[in-house]
């Protein structure tokens, strides 16, 4: 009887240690899959990037845009990498991007913007590549920098400061002020007034 006591014990343990290894390698392997949707929620288990090398893994749809086989869309984006105390451009795939990008459709604007049939999107370089999402609510049919800006615009509805509404300022009852060389420098509604910050 203690014979099959100590049988059963090790055979117990044996099972428990089994499964708590595979419940670690799990976490572990969760662990590298780390896109996230814009609202923080896990969107899929794909890789947030992937490397120059492993374009194989991926279909190319057009100019900077990849599916992967699960479906999901990466840009291929040029990035500063310090190596050996040194910035170095380096190419990779980047994953951490809105899903729901039209690449057939998607276009740069001037400036810091871009858009596609369904959405406009705040799109400027950064030292990690081009930082590109989704601005809500606008207008990609009327939306459109204003003359001598790279990050003011405006659509139907709003004008915007890069991804922001420029709160109290309807473009139909707006007037807006041109500098000499015809850039938008001053507008004003009713009583309210903004100065556009413009580079020479």
């Amino acid at each position: 009887m203690t014979r099959l006591k100590t049988i059963l014990s090790f055979g117990f343990l044996f099972c428990f240690l089994t499964v708590c290894n595979s419940q670690s390698q799990n976490k572990k392997q969760n662990s590298t899959h780390n896109v996230y949707s814009e609202s923080g929620s896990k969107l899929c288990k794909c890789p947030m990037q992937f490397d120059l090398k492993d374009s194989i893994k991926l279909t190319h749809i057009k100019n900077q845009f990849y599916r992967s086989e699960t479906g999901h869309l990466y840009e291929k984006t040029i990035a500063a990498k310090e190596i050996k105390n040194k910035l170095t451009d380096f190419t990779y795939f980047n994953g951490s991007l809105f899903q729901q990008i039209d690449p057939i459709t998607f276009r740069p604007l001037d400036g810091w913007y871009a858009k596609d049939q369904n959405y406009v999107y705040f799109y400027r370089p950064t030292s990690g590549g081009m930082q590109l999402s989704k601005i809500n609510n606008a207008d990609p049919k009327t939306f459109k920098l204003l003359s001598g800006h790279y990050r003011y615009a405006k659509d139907k509805n709003y004008f915007y400061d890069e991804s922001e509404v420029i709160s109290g300022f309807t473009p139909s009852k707006t007037n807006l002020k041109l500098d000499r060389k015809k850039r938008v420098s001053e507008m004003s509604c009713d009583t309210k007034k903004f100065k556009f910050e413009v580079v020479d």
